[in-house]
Order: structure tokens, then sequence, then C-alpha cells
């Protein structure tokens, strides 16, 4: 049977309808789909920024902090320090702060992410602590979090979480909380040679110093050499082979004949040895010891400038993030 013609009117309605499907399909966002073509990919938004549960987890913690203390009822002789902690855990909330907003803003905006707020400082801690010592003891009971967060962070963000989580710990010792750390087990190898190459000229100084001072002048420099001495020993041994021969001296400025002068020396010494802990964390990669030993080293080097009368920051170490 020969073909039935198909009237020109049909034709003409079928081709404008097939030209208005094709010209919609063109101005549309959305691709035209038939009943069974598949879903398109979801868009693919990235990856958290690094560390980024980590920094989040640190400011809860400081919310915490600053919750708790000001809860505390100083006697006479605490209130500076508490006055201090308090506006240092509020600049390190502050900077934590900053960092989220610009981590979790969303690539090409300019608006904050949302659902970023702080959390509430009344409920970062479950019991506020009523005395400085009860508070201390509860930074302190953090240390094995803090390293733990320090291990499981990248070389971005850790001499940063390191530095935060150093003053907190010197901030507990200060609050009559020591903490008890293990023997030093690194750096190791020629991680350690950095630290060295500044704890080996703070020790020289320190020596010259002291035996150009007296009364408590010299007791001040003694009681920072003999514990830097010790980790200086400490760590050639960690460094092995690696450890380079020390020199017979270093150049001094001089004259050192005014006390102002030599504790200037002996700040500006020791205040080289956090920074370059700091500039070797990342080698400790996940290791507890490993990373506890990290922070041990910038906690006792922050004590050794307080000890010399430097001022506490906020991060010690570094300028801040």
């Amino acid at each position: 049977m020969p073909p039935v013609p198909v009237p020109r009117r049909t034709a003409l309605r079928a081709a404008a309808w097939a030209g208005a499907a094709a010209m919609l399909s063109g101005c549309s966002g959305d691709r035209l789909r038939t009943p069974w073509a598949p879903e398109p990919p979801a868009q693919d938004t990235g990856p958290d920024a690094p560390d980024l549960p980590l920094i989040r987890a640190a400011r809860h913690r400081v919310a915490g902090y600053r919750s708790a203390l000001a809860q505390v009822g100083p006697t006479s002789e605490q209130r500076a320090l508490v006055r201090r902690l308090d506006e240092l855990w509020t600049l390190q909330a502050e900077r934590l702060e900053l960092l989220l907003t610009a981590l979790e803003r969303p690539s090409g905006s300019d608006d904050p992410a949302v659902g970023t707020s702080p959390p509430d400082d009344a409920a970062a801690t479950s019991s506020a602590p009523s005395d400085l010592l009860t508070l201390g003891r509860t930074v302190r009971a953090d240390r094995e979090v803090m390293v733990e967060e320090v291990g499981a962070s990248t070389a971005t963000n850790r001499p940063m979480l390191l530095s935060l989580a150093a003053q907190q710990l010197f901030s507990a010792d200060r609050a009559g909380a020591p903490v008890d750390w293990p023997a030093l087990s690194g750096p190791t190898g020629a991680a350690a040679v950095p630290i060295l190459a500044t704890a080996r000229p703070a020790v020289y100084a320190l020596e010259v110093v002291a035996a150009r001072s007296g009364g408590e002048e010299r007791e001040a420099y003694e009681a920072v050499l003999a514990p830097l001495r010790g980790m200086t020993r400490t760590l050639t041994t960690l460094a092995g082979d690696a450890a380079p021969v020390p020199p017979l001296g270093y150049d001094l400025p001089e004259p050192l004949a005014s006390r102002s002068d030599r504790e200037g020396l002996a700040r500006a010494v020791v205040a080289d040895i956090a920074p370059a802990v700091l500039r070797v964390a990342d080698r400790a990669g996940s290791d507890p010891a490993q990373v506890g030993s990290t922070l041990r080293l910038t906690v006792e080097a922050t004590a050794w400038s307080r000890r010399l009368g430097a001022g506490t920051t906020a991060f010690p170490g570094m300028t801040l993030p």
C-alpha cells in the first residue's frame, strides 16, 4: 500500500513545535531531560578547608576557658593574672573566629557562610570552676586532646594550633597546675638541628650575662640556663649524626656593661627558641610522643621568656595568625 501523504498543515505544525522545543532547550539553564535520562551529577562544592574541624574544636575549647574564667573569684594576688588571661583568651577567640569565617566562606563568595556563629560561652563548659587552680587543672586535663588534634593537623595550621595549646598549658602552669611532662623523645635527626641552632647560642649568651652580673639578676639567668642546658644536651643526643659540631663561641653585642643590655640580650636569644620549634613541628607527624615533645619545648621556651621578663602573648613563637 503506498504511504499516505501527510497534510501540509500537519507537517508545518510539527515543525513549529520542534523548533520551539529546541529554542526552549537552548535558553534554559537545565538541560532538557527525557523520562529515561539519568540525573545530572551533583555540583562539586569542593572539600572543606584543611583542619576545619580542628580549628572549630579549638574555638570551642577557648570559649569554655573564657566562660570558666568569668566564674572565678580571684584573690587579690590573682587579679592581675585573671585579667591577663582574659585578654589573651579573648584575643585567641577573636583570631580563631576570623580564621573560621575565612575558611568557612564558600569559594568566590563575599558573604560569610550560614551557621558558623561562635558557640555560646555559657554552654561551652559543663561545670565552671570557682577558683583559678581548678581552672588550671581543667586546662591541663586537655593536654592529651591538644596533642591529638595537633597530630591530626596539616602543616598549614599546625604551628598555630601548637602555639595556641602551648599558651593555654603555660597558663595552667601559672594558675598553679603545671604539666608533668614525659621525657623528651623528639625532634629527632635533622628535625632537631634548627632548634639546636637557636638553643646553643642562647646557652652561650646566658653564660656570658650570668658571669657579668650578680644577685637577683644572675639568679634569673641561671634559672633559665640550667634547664636550657639540659634540653640542649638531650636534643644533641636526639639529633645524632645530624647534629653539627658546636662552634667555640658566638659573636655577642658589646658592651654588656648595663643590666638593660644584658637582659635585652637574654630575652632576644631565648625568644628565638619557640619559633624554631614551630618551624619543625610538622616533622613530628601524628606520633603522640613526638607531638607532645614539640608542645613541651614550646611551653618551656615560653616559660623561660617569661622568667626573663618578656611579656606573654596569645600565640607564643609566632605573629598573630
